[in-house]
């Protein structure tokens, strides 16, 4: 009798810590389940530390192997299907058609004096220049989603050596000076005298257009400029140690921050300024600490 009272209390024992084995994991797994708040929290912490919202990657190599090498293709905001300034399909074939307007009057002129067997060198000078930056233009503007690494190469060339050409406030000028030329080739000479009217209507047009999109943006951005430098404030109070730069979101935060004003950047317009910041093409859509400084130091404003 004792030992069955003993098995039977063991028994009992043994019920009981099964009873609790069960019984608290179920109790810690309901206290455990994630309330609406404690998700809403949780989105919250993921999204401060996602380092597309906080500054992008920890550093440089992270954004690519390779260096530069790595980045080809990258290097106009948009990467290379919206190069430049071309951010929106309006700006792109206005900016295309430009270009096929100055490719062929300097082609279309080359091969009527050529054909006429006339000495004019100063006309054939002119209308090679129109044929070889209508070309560069022409490569620069071609609405092609995925170019060939030669094209690639040849708009990073651009971007290095015709730096204006990527900006509003360049293309504006360029426009008005290429107009000229294409009035003076085909009215001058007689050639053609509706296609030089059109022609000239359509690059002083465009020209104007461009030239006035890029002052709204740069005295937007100088104005945020001297709110910062007037607050006595530097790049490293916006970026924090250890970042790479000011992503796009943070940007348009600091903007919001020190000017009070919700929508005074579009989402392409903050595109333009990053681009316009950037000091080799191949950024990553960030704005770093050195071009940050650069920016904010004493001078002219930044042509955009």
């Amino acid at each position: 009798q004792a030992i069955s009272a003993q098995h039977l209390a063991q028994s009992g024992l043994l019920e009981g810590a099964c009873w609790w084995a069960r019984a608290v994991p179920t109790g810690l797994r309901r206290l455990a389940r994630p309330t609406p708040a404690s998700r809403r929290q949780s989105s919250a912490a993921e999204m401060a530390f996602r380092g597309d919202i906080q500054g992008g990657q920890a550093s440089w190599g992270a954004s690519g192997s390779g260096g530069g090498g790595g980045m080809a293709g990258m290097g106009l905001v948009g990467g290379q299907a919206a190069s430049g300034i071309e951010k929106t399909m309006k700006w792109k074939f206005l900016f295309f058609g430009g270009a096929v307007i100055t490719f062929a009057t300097g082609l279309g002129c080359l091969f009527f004096w050529l054909s006429q067997f006339a000495w004019a060198p100063a006309t054939l000078i002119s209308n090679g220049f129109l044929l070889v930056f209508g070309s560069l233009m022409v490569i620069l503007d071609f609405p092609i989603p995925h170019p060939h690494k030669s094209l690639v190469h040849v708009r990073d060339s651009i971007y290095k050596y015709l730096l204006f050409m990527t900006r509003f406030m360049g293309r504006g000028g360029w426009y008005l000076f290429l107009a000229t030329m294409v009035f003076g080739s085909l009215w001058d000479t007689n050639i053609n005298w509706f296609l030089g009217g059109v022609f000239t209507f359509y690059l002083v047009a465009l020209g104007v257009a461009a030239l006035v999109k890029g002052w709204m943006i740069t005295s937007k951005l100088q104005s945020v400029r001297e709110a910062i430098v007037n607050s006595g404030r530097g790049a490293e109070h916006y970026i924090a140690r250890g970042q790479t730069g000011l992503s796009k979101e943070q940007f348009k935060a600091m903007v919001e921050q020190v000017t009070n004003q919700h929508e005074l950047f579009s989402n392409d317009d903050l595109d333009y300024v990053i681009n316009a910041l950037s000091f080799t093409p191949y950024n990553d859509g960030q704005v770093s600490m050195e071009e940050c400084e650069y920016w904010l130091r004493p001078g002219p404003p930044l042509m955009v």
